[in-house]
């Protein structure tokens, strides 16, 4: 029976069932590359709507590859039964052994398809690395970091680990920025500098709450910790508000007049000896 298997499938990949095969899969090809172009042109003309757009290609191109894999089977090859009954024994044997390698991504990528943690666009931490989603695939998940680096995470990682997802498809993220301070600080007023420098912000998604609150901590002395939560209009200007906030509160300190310098324990005895 074994050989008769093979012999029905040597008969099935003729020559010219294999051209129709590869023209289909080139047509599917073409498709996606001009659905890929047409949504790249949207984006740039409807920026507001980047990670909406951006979302829809990957489902496209699953949906479009999965019409293409079941027409080639059901309308160019039409394998009987027996071939079919075949295949499907393999693939259950692939799924037996899908604890290992690829196939494990694979299933981790279809069930990232159902119950997705994150879309294209968002701004998530999983496999130790952190950055905004550019790509996903069924096996692999593609990030591109705040130092402009891409890399690419398995998707098993995502049934091996928590994944914290910072935007969840909006473009506003919430961005924490931190301050030490010396204890003696005059502490109502710098939180006042420190609200003030989060809302003048050009970056700053004034629609959600800025809050500054204040926490304790030591480094060689006690300090106090100004905690500054502002969002940003757009995930990628992350940095861009940090460092705005930064740099407009200690403008507004120096213009205040308000020291926030300390010096190490160490330095202070060596002054005054």
């Amino acid at each position: 029976m074994k050989e008769d298997t093979l012999a029905e499938l040597a008969e099935l990949l003729s020559f010219s069932l294999l051209i129709q095969s590869a023209l289909v899969v080139a047509f599917a090809w073409l498709l996606l590359r001009v659905l890929h172009a047409g949504l790249q042109q949207l984006i740039k003309r409807f920026p507001r709507y980047r990670l909406q757009l951006g979302q829809m290609y990957p489902v496209l191109r699953i949906f479009t590859w999965f019409l293409v894999i079941a027409y080639i089977i059901f309308s160019v090859i039409k394998p009987p039964q027996t071939i079919v009954f075949a295949v499907l024994g393999s693939l259950g044997l692939a799924v037996g052994l899908a604890a290992q390698g690829g196939v494990r991504n694979l299933l981790a990528g279809v069930m990232m398809i159902f119950n997705p943690p994150f879309r294209v666009g968002d701004m998530v931490h999983f496999g130790g690395h952190y950055g905004e989603v550019t790509r996903l695939d069924l096996s692999v998940t593609w990030l591109r970091t705040l130092d402009d680096s891409v890399i690419m995470v398995p998707n098993s990682a995502v049934l091996e680990n928590a994944v914290a997802n910072a935007n969840s498809g909006e473009l506003s993220e919430m961005v924490v920025v931190n301050i030490d301070l010396p204890r003696n600080i005059a502490i109502q007023e710098a939180r006042l500098l420190a609200r003030e420098a989060a809302i003048a912000s050009p970056y700053a998604y004034l629609k959600k709450p800025v809050s500054v609150t204040v926490e304790s901590r030591y480094d060689f002395n006690f300090l106090l910790r100004l905690v500054i939560k502002a969002y940003v209009v757009d995930v990628r200007l992350e940095r861009l508000l940090s460092s705005d906030i930064t740099e407009r509160f200690i403008e507004a300190m120096d213009e205040r007049g308000i020291n926030g310098s300390h010096r190490h324990p160490a330095e202070q005895s060596l002054s005054n000896p």
